[in-house]
């Protein structure tokens, strides 16, 4: 473990934090872009699909174990189990509910991450500093997606979108207690991989009839989702979950929808309300506020 699991985050992993951020908060700008021409589970797929040749090349070129047994396998099923949960009940409930609701609800992972978290590792205690730090965050998230209205949400898809921040909870905590022998390469690369049917039975059955029209932005989405947001952003999120303290990073995810709403305006043209500057200085504020103690 880094040696400074414990203690406040250095300089360069507040760096790759805010850059994991960035490149999952594109993500929200690259879906929308891919789901003009291709339909939801089934894009998923490919990314996922994408996202496994590139991990597993990765792996194989690095010499890096792909195949386990004993502990560490049984600790590989669970956490892609957990894994492919969280996305497949994060797009169901997305079928039955607003995005913007559903970003909201999702985002409240942190707060279950921090609640169960000291129950699995009691180093990573549950402290006034982090939980408000948290709070402070989440509220940031829901002055920046109020804007844009969150009326129209299914109570069912509400309740899958907060089984999917549960299960991503379980990932993260499984993250964090991972053992030392387990690349991490080489664990995202199963967890994606594990995906691949899933997403390809959700199309079979939900999307039948779904377009496909392999466009340049349609590519591009595809690209963007299974190589620089799962292939290094996935890889460098869980790497910074197990290297530093959990609690510190993952109040960052908060981050996310940040980007999300700045890379709109900049690549869709979509506006930026002072409901939405006052949440992302919100964020900012409970980001700093979770990693300035001890």
């Amino acid at each position: 473990m880094h040696d400074s699991a414990q203690g406040r985050l250095d300089a360069r992993a507040i760096a790759l934090a805010v850059l994991v951020m960035a490149i999952l908060g594109g993500s929200y700008t690259m879906v929308k872009l891919g789901l003009r021409d291709l339909p939801v589970f089934g894009s998923l797929a490919l990314r996922m699909a994408l996202a496994t040749v590139v991990l597993v090349a990765y792996a194989r070129w690095r010499h890096l174990p792909l195949a386990f047994r004993g502990r560490a396998a049984w600790f590989v099923a669970a956490q892609t189990t957990a894994f492919v949960l969280n996305q497949a009940l994060l797009y169901l409930g997305l079928t039955l509910t607003t995005a913007t609701r559903a970003a909201i609800l999702f985002n409240v992972q942190p707060f279950f991450t921090l609640i169960l978290l000291p129950r699995f590792l009691p180093s990573e205690r549950l402290t006034v500093r982090r939980a408000v730090g948290t709070a402070i965050a989440f509220v940031g998230v829901v002055l920046v997606l109020t804007e844009r209205g969150a009326s129209g949400g299914a109570s069912l898809g509400d309740f899958l979108i907060l089984l999917g921040a549960l299960a991503w909870s379980a990932n993260t905590i499984m993250n964090k207690t991972m053992p030392r022998e387990l690349p991490t390469v080489s664990v995202i690369a199963w967890n994606v991989a594990g995906a691949v049917p899933l997403m390809g039975l959700l199309t079979f059955l939900l999307e039948p009839r779904a377009r496909w029209h392999f466009t340049a932005a349609a590519v591009g989405s595809v690209i963007y989702l299974g190589v620089v947001a799962a292939g290094a952003g996935f890889v460098l999120f869980v790497w910074l979950i197990r290297a530093y303290s959990a609690a510190r990073v993952n109040v960052f995810v908060f981050l996310s929808p940040v980007f999300g709403v700045v890379i709109a305006w900049l690549l869709l043209g979509e506006p930026i309300s002072a409901f939405q500057v006052a949440g992302a200085l919100a964020v900012a504020s409970g980001i700093w506020v979770v990693n300035s103690g001890a």
